[in-house]
């Protein structure tokens, strides 16, 4: 009865957000053509290359360090019309002795009418786990180290001019490296905890009505994937995901902004212990160590209000609130998190910010130096 509850719980959060997008569509859309005919038509150029030196610290990372470019371009013969590829490329190490290398990436081709997007990846990483389920004790805490190399490809055709269709892949190649030897994954049957591929396939639709992807200010973007773990696309396991991402942004004028979102992801099968979903982060729950909590199921819904201060400086508060729950018993108990930030712009073309945000949960706190909107 719980799990019908939860897909009932899933299906009308999926409807609202989508009617939150489509509320106003024909003003948008009026909005949005007066844009385009303000736009340039002709052939571009222009490209925007913007170099990094990476600093950030993030309650599991601690301090990090590296470099990172940015670049921001057309494809050739394409107009200011067709939306900007972008491809970011850094090599970062922390003082967790982590080691990463990535490649996200987006590209449009076929004068906008084919989405290619994802990220390559090597990751050296170390993480923190403290068992399963809401009920987690903060007692339990271990770290593990993991190796694993990392492909996300998604590869969407324009159906509707803000409507996107298409297949996703992704493929996790989990190598653990060390693993306490009084903690719960060498003392307890944990399902992963010798590590293990991922190798998933699935499909995705987007709805994406933003006006910048980098710094909305009004629009909002819908995502719905469904993916397949199997053994016959060479996955150590067997299980499904399927995510709701739902984004909405309104101008309330002179930049002051409120942004809404809410995510959820819900598993069938035996997912390994690394593929449940997570409470915390830089992203979800900002305040809540990553990992804090995990479970079968996870759900949120996050606010955050972004003002503008002065010269190149904006503000931003923020809450949220979510819960995790389990196939058998779904959710049973819920967390709440907030806090305030600062947003300094580091691109003159690209609405790129350089974020800090402090975050609080009950009992916990964390400080995030990093690159880019939460969402």
């Amino acid at each position: 009865m719980k799990y019908i509850k939860q897909k009932y719980i899933f299906s009308i959060l999926f409807l609202l957000a989508f009617g939150i997008q489509t509320l106003n569509a024909q003003v948008q859309a009026k909005i949005q053509e007066e844009d385009i005919e303000k736009k340039d038509t002709t052939e571009t150029k222009r490209y925007s290359f913007v170099p990094l030196p990476l600093v950030y610290f993030t309650p599991e990372t601690r301090w990090g360090f590296g470099v990172g470019s940015f670049l921001s371009f057309r494809f050739k013969n394409q107009t200011q019309v067709v939306p900007p590829s972008q491809m970011q490329i850094g090599f970062a190490y922390t003082l967790e002795k982590q080691l990463l290398a990535y490649l996200p990436f987006q590209l449009f081709v076929k004068d906008g009418k084919v989405k290619l997007y994802g990220e390559l990846g090597y990751y050296k990483y170390v993480y923190r786990y403290f068992g399963n389920g809401s009920e987690s004790l903060e007692s339990d805490e271990e770290i593990y180290k993991v190796d694993y190399p990392r492909v996300r490809l998604n590869a969407l055709y324009r159906v509707h001019p803000k409507i996107f269709t298409g297949v996703r892949y992704f493929m996790d190649d989990y190598k653990i490296q060390e693993i306490a030897t009084d903690g719960l994954l060498a003392t307890q049957d944990i399902l992963g905890n010798k590590g293990g591929l991922i190798s998933a396939f699935g499909v995705v639709a987007n709805y994406d009505s933003r006006d910048d992807v980098f710094y909305p200010v009004r629009g909002g973007l819908v995502e719905l994937s469904f993916l397949t773990n199997s053994k016959s696309f060479g996955s150590d396991f067997e299980f499904k995901k399927i995510f709701l991402d739902a984004s909405r942004y309104f101008n309330f004028g002179k930049n002051n902004i409120l942004a809404l979102n809410i995510y959820s992801e819900t598993t069938f099968g035996d997912a390994p212990f690394n593929q449940l979903s997570q409470l915390g982060g830089t992203k979800r729950m900002r305040g809540f160590l990553e990992g804090r909590f995990r479970d079968d199921h996870f759900l949120t819904f996050q606010s955050e209000y972004r003002f503008p201060i002065f010269w190149k400086i904006k503000g931003a508060i923020f809450g949220s609130v979510a819960s995790v729950g389990s196939q058998e018993d779904g959710f049973q108990k819920t967390f709440f998190a907030y806090g305030f930030g600062i947003r300094i712009g580091i691109s003159k073309i690209e609405k790129i910010n350089l974020r800090l945000d402090y975050g609080f949960g009950k009992n916990t706190s964390g400080f995030y130096l990093t690159f880019g909107e939460a969402f």
